[in-house]
């Protein structure tokens, strides 16, 4: 589904910012994790959507595509030797395609201990390991040293978070002087435009001394993202039958949602730089 469908079955939810949020998150994305995998539909609604973009090998839990992850990839700026942290990881999928891109080392983070497992068994059999270290924690407190990464990035998941300002802080902390963190996400298109998601990062970015260096709207991604609901509309028994009422009823209610919101958003790329060598 975006991840495999979208990451969380409301990668476009009204969450507000409120840490006491939290705990209910991490057992919702627990129940969605454990459920999503199983589903061939949703697979196969991305795999057509997506065609040649869709990364299989990945099968993310969101709706980044091959271009986007070669963009994280090269954005990133790491190689052999180094390492690189993701920031909701999920599955592990992006993780482990960014870290068969580079040669680097990953350390993927999570609030879902299903997610976690999910991606350790992942890098198992995909032969790497060794590279590929996947803990649970909270994004905005990950338990890593500071300085300690040389790169960060985080696929459709800062958009969810309650707790974005901590979340960005955190990046800054942990990642080297010099070192990128590169997203994907989506942005308000207006202040006033009813959402939690913010119209420009860089406010968020300057306050802990990243720098932006890019925003870009991928191609053709709304058109996409509206094809991709628009098949769930139409699978709505196929999914209840797969992935069990609570998370096929909290898919239905998004997909309801979007011909509505997607007007309301930007797609966006996003990266910036710590100061320093």
């Amino acid at each position: 589904m975006a991840r495999s469908t979208p990451r969380d079955v409301s990668r476009t939810s009204h969450h507000s910012d409120d840490m006491d949020s939290a705990p209910q998150l991490r057992n919702r994305f627990d129940e969605i994790f454990a459920q999503v995998a199983r589903s061939d539909t949703l697979a196969a609604i991305w795999r057509e959507v997506y065609e040649e973009d869709y990364p299989r090998d990945a099968r993310p839990f969101s709706f980044v595509t091959v271009p986007e992850l070669q963009w994280l990839a090269s954005t990133i700026s790491v190689t052999g030797g180094r390492r690189f942290a993701d920031l909701a990881c999920g599955h592990g999928g992006p993780s482990l395609f960014v870290a068969r891109q580079t040669g680097a080392s990953v350390i993927g983070i999570d609030s879902s201990v299903v997610a976690v497992q999910a991606a350790t068994v992942a890098a198992q059999r995909s032969g790497i390991s060794g590279r590929a270290t996947f803990i649970a924690a909270d994004a905005a407190a990950t338990g890593l040293r500071a300085d300690s990464v040389d790169a960060a990035m985080s696929v459709d998941a800062l958009q969810l978070m309650p707790h974005r300002s901590a979340v960005i802080a955190e990046v800054a902390r942990i990642l080297k002087p010099g070192g990128r963190f590169a997203f994907t996400t989506w942005v308000s298109r207006q202040v006033d435009a009813g959402l939690p998601f913010p119209v420009d990062y860089q406010p968020l970015l300057d306050t802990v001394d990243l720098s932006l260096e890019w925003c870009h709207e991928p191609a053709n991604w709304e058109g996409r993202e509206s094809a991709v609901f628009a098949r769930i509309r139409e699978s709505a028994g196929i999914l209840r039958a797969e992935l069990g009422e609570s998370v096929a009823a909290m898919l239905a209610t998004e997909a309801a949602k979007m011909p509505d919101a997607l007007p309301l958003i930007r797609r966006v790329n996003i990266a910036a730089r710590k100061a320093g060598s």
